[in-house]
């Protein structure tokens, strides 16, 4: 809808050019007990100029306009329309088209504007303000898993992007920003979009190896956790960069993770680590688990790349902020580092080197500003593997 609410609001017709514009209006009128209907016919528009196409209501009446539509009648010139609200003293430009001879531009009810060519058919969006798209290329050479069934994280790896680590951040870590500073310059690259936001809409991967693979946005991370203490260690998380799955800082879809930067040489599983968080809700003391099942636990001998996802305590959803970690048994030698990460989203292969496609339904996954992309697998088996591919980002 568009209101013309009082005796001077008008709505005009701005012709950048000699042409022949042709303008109807329909709307209706309310003076707080009738609903009048009305309509306007401008006469063809040839000349470059300023013109009222719908007049300013009655006193007490209230003008709202249900219908707009500029046509551009002319044989051969093509002219730049412009509305505007204007309320006798300030002009304001609503919309703007260049329409081509037998061109059209709507206003609808629903507060809509569209551009027609000479048959009829609507103009797709157009500039940055509507769709643009580019492809990531991703490679990885990665060494050897744990044992099938544990995670595995690429980052570290050489290939495209080159190796990413977590730094030297100290226990309370730092937030990571893909796009911003050098510390995360391994991280799968996206640029931030110039207008709108980025949207993962497409994976291909093959591998050598067929696995299941994760693409996760790290939010935070950290290091110096000693990994011969087996008492609590507390942590300061600072605040969390608003790139939960609400584009928040409350940690919502966001999870625990615990990744070996250098090999560990505890002799078997450790099942007993726990990490005191605060969840997305803001709910304090929370506690995530380690289980003793493959995959879910610190592996004996963790190799390098390993990462191991705790369990949230029952109903949580995400994590906020996280106090300290208890690590229950000496991991004896090696480091480690505590993540905070959000899923974004997952491919498995099938065939060996043959890619597999994966669309995302429309509009595709928001990728928020400064998001550091990693990659990781729940391996199928412990061989070196060779990973391939490539993400398309939309911009919208």
């Amino acid at each position: 809808m568009l209101i013309l609410a009082s005796t001077s609001d008008v709505v005009r017709v701005v012709t950048a050019r000699a042409s022949q514009i042709e303008v109807h209006t329909s709307y209706v009128d309310w003076n707080g007990t009738a609903v009048t209907p009305g309509r306007t016919n401008t006469p063809a528009i040839t000349t470059a100029t300023t013109t009222t196409v719908v007049p300013s209501p009655g006193a007490s009446v209230q003008r709202n306009v249900k219908h707009l539509n500029v046509t551009n009648d002319h044989a051969s010139a093509s002219c730049t329309v412009t509305v505007e609200h204007f309320d006798g003293t300030t002009a304001v430009e609503l919309m703007s088209f260049t329409l081509l001879p037998g061109e059209n531009m709507i206003f609808g009810e629903e507060g809509r504007w569209a551009h027609r060519d000479q048959n009829g058919a609507e103009y797709p969006p157009a500039g940055k303000g509507a769709y643009d798209g580019f492809s990531v290329p991703f490679y990885k050479g990665s060494t050897a898993a744990d044992a099938a069934g544990y995670w595995y994280c690429t980052s570290k790896d050489a290939g495209f992007p080159g190796a990413w680590s977590p730094g030297t951040p100290g226990i309370n870590g730092r937030v990571t920003d893909g796009t911003g500073i050098a510390t995360d310059a391994g991280c799968i690259p996206i640029k931030n979009p110039a207008v709108g936001a980025n949207f993962l809409t497409e994976l291909t991967l093959g591998a050598g190896v067929n696995h299941y693979n994760l693409f996760f946005d790290c939010l935070w991370v950290n290091s110096g956790i000693v990994v011969t203490t087996t008492t609590a260690q507390a942590i300061v998380t600072p605040t969390l960069p608003a790139r939960d799955v609400n584009g928040t800082t409350n940690g919502e879809g966001c999870m625990i993770g615990l990744l070996t930067t250098t090999a560990n040489t505890n002799a078997a599983i450790i099942t007993n680590s726990t990490v005191s968080y605060t969840n997305s809700a803001g709910v304090a003391g929370r506690t995530a688990t380690l289980v003793n099942i493959v995959g879910m636990c610190i592996p004996a001998t963790a190799v390098i790349g390993n990462l191991v996802w705790f369990s949230l305590q029952a109903g949580d959803t995400g994590v906020r902020s996280i106090e300290n970690i208890t690590l229950g048994t000496s991991l004896v030698t090696g480091a480690v580092s505590l993540l905070i990460a959000r899923d974004v989203a997952s491919i498995g292969t099938s065939v060996i080197y043959v890619p597999s496609t994966r669309k995302l339904s429309d509009p595709g996954v928001r990728l928020y500003n400064g998001t550091c992309l990693l990659h990781c697998i729940n391996a199928s088996a412990t061989s070196n593997t060779f990973f391939n591919g490539e993400l398309v980002v939309q911009e919208k």
